[in-house]
C-alpha cells in the first residue's frame, strides 16, 4: 500500500515536470496534435482491430479482447478536454447491461395427452456501470505521444433472475412438472422450485495511476494503449434465492427466502488492481 502510494505520487510529480507536446503538421498543412480547448471522444478499439484482421486474412476467428489484461466486460467510452497541449481532463464510462430470456416447454399436468405443453420461462439480468475521471499529462516525439496520470473510479454491479412456470402448485398438484435446468431443458416433478434470485451485488471505489502511448495515424485521430495500476475498495452484499412450495399446514403456496450464509458485507483493499486497454480517439 505504501509503495503504491509512493508510486502514484512519483507519477504525478514527474508528469508536471516533464509534460511537453510539440505540434506536428501533416503534408496538407493540418495540425496533427490536439490543442488547448479541444475535446476528444473515443472507444475500445479491439473489436475494430479484430474486424480488420478478419477482413485481411478472410477469417472470422480473430478475438482480441478489448481489455487485454482486465477481466471486466462491456465496451468502454472515453472523453477528454484539453487544458493545454500537454494536459487534459479525462473521463471514462463502462456500461454493460444484458438480459437473457429462456423458455422451456414441459408437459401440462392433469391430462393424458403427451402433445399438450406449457411454457416455463427464466429472465436473467446483469448490469454493470463504472465511471472514472482524472488528469492526464502528455509528452510527444513526432506523432508518438506518451500519456500518464491518475484517475478516480466508482462502480457497481447487479445480477439476478426471475422464473415463471406453466404448471402451478395447487392442492391437487403439489409437485408439478417443472424445468430444473433452463440451459439443458431438463424437467421433473418438484415439490420446491426457485422463483427469483439476486446475486451478490457489489459497489466499488478506487484510484489508479496509468501510463501508455498514443500514435496519431491521421490529423486528430489516434490509436493508443494504456496500462494501469491502482487500489480499490469494494463492498458486496449477500445473495438470496426465493423458492415456492406447498405448505400442508396452511393448505396454501408459500415463498421461502434463503439468504447466503456469508457475511453481510465484504470490504477489502485490492492492490492487485491492474489492467489495460486499447482505444481509438477522435479530437475536435
Amino acid at each position: 500500500m505504501k509503495k503504491l502510494t509512493i508510486f502514484l505520487m512519483a507519477v504525478l510529480f514527474a508528469a508536471v515536470a516533464n509534460a511537453q507536446v510539440e505540434q506536428v503538421t501533416s503534408k496538407n498543412g493540418l495540425d496533427v496534435m490536439p490543442e488547448a480547448g479541444q475535446f476528444a471522444i473515443g472507444f475500445d478499439a479491439a473489436p475494430f482491430l479484430g474486424y480488420v484482421g478478419d477482413f485481411f486474412n478472410n477469417t472470422s476467428n480473430n478475438n482480441l479482447s478489448a481489455t487485454y489484461v482486465d477481466n471486466n466486460s462491456g465496451l468502454q467510452l472515453y472523453g477528454k478536454y484539453f487544458l493545454s497541449e500537454s494536459q487534459a481532463i479525462r473521463g471514462r464510462l463502462r456500461l454493460n447491461q444484458n438480459t437473457v430470456q429462456q423458455v422451456n416447454r414441459v408437459m401440462m399436468d392433469g391430462q393424458n395427452q403427451t402433445n399438450i405443453e406449457v411454457e416455463d420461462e427464466q429472465v436473467s439480468n446483469t448490469f454493470t456501470v463504472e465511471l472514472g475521471g482524472g488528469l492526464e499529462w502528455r509528452r510527444s516525439k513526432g506523432r508518438i505521444v506518451g500519456v500518464y496520470g491518475a484517475e478516480a473510479n466508482i462502480g457497481m454491479s447487479t445480477s439476478g433472475y426471475t422464473r415463471t412456470y406453466g404448471n402451478e402448485i395447487t392442492v391437487d398438484n403439489q409437485n408439478p412438472t417443472t424445468t430444473t435446468n433452463f440451459n439443458s431443458g431438463n424437467s421433473s416433478r418438484a415439490t420446491s422450485r426457485e422463483v427469483s434470485a439476486r446475486g451478490a451485488n457489489s459497489f466499488s471505489i478506487g484510484a489508479r495511476g496509468f501510463a501508455g502511448v498514443e500514435y496519431f495515424v491521421a490529423p486528430q485521430i489516434s490509436l493508443g494503449a494504456e496500462f494501469y495500476l491502482g487500489i480499490a475498495y469494494t463492498g458486496t452484499n449477500r445473495s438470496q434465492v426465493v423458492s415456492e412450495e406447498f405448505n400442508p399446514a396452511t393448505q396454501e403456496v408459500v415463498e421461502i427466502t434463503d439468504v447466503n450464509a456469508g457475511t453481510l458485507t465484504n470490504f477489502g483493499i485490492n492492490t492487485a488492481n491492474y489492467g489495460g486497454s486499447i482505444n481509438l480517439m477522435f479530437h475536435f
